[in-house]
């Protein structure tokens, strides 16, 4: 229920999440992002760090059936967390905010990137490239 408590909170077709929650009974689960079992990935890093859900699972609002849209790859990993400030959301855009996209203007663009610089820099925002951030 966590990101359905802010996306489609509504809609009918949560019917079978909501039963199951209130009724603690677990849904069978079809895994949809896979990573080998080597690879270790924590959320939580990500959410501090105010990336966006779009970034990695696409627009799952839009989706009839969710379906994986990035190869999650060892080298698709390594671009964003060498150059982060593309998925990386201001302060105060919530990560599940599924229309938000970055500016386009140059001026935008400009004052958008310092807005992410002061963000990372607050936060200590440095995305590791060691191979034990991710295989332990």
């Amino acid at each position: 229920m966590n990101c359905h408590n802010n996306i489609e909170k509504e809609s009918e077709d949560l019917d079978v999440l909501i039963a199951s929650f209130n009724e603690d009974v677990p849904i069978e689960w079809v895994k949809v992002h896979m990573l080998p079992d080597y690879a270790y990935f924590d959320h939580s890093v990500h959410l501090e760090a105010n990336v966006g859900c779009v970034s990695c699972h696409g627009r799952v609002d839009q989706m009839d059936k969710v379906m994986q849209v990035e190869p999650l790859s060892m080298s698709w990993c390594l671009d964003c967390h060498r150059d982060p400030d593309p998925h990386i959301r201001p302060e105060g855009i919530s990560v599940t905010n599924m229309d938000w996209k970055r500016p386009e203007t140059s001026e935008e663009l400009k004052e958008h990137r310092i807005k992410i610089s002061k963000f990372k820099e607050k936060n200590k925002i440095v995305p590791s490239i060691d191979c034990s951030a991710c295989h332990r």
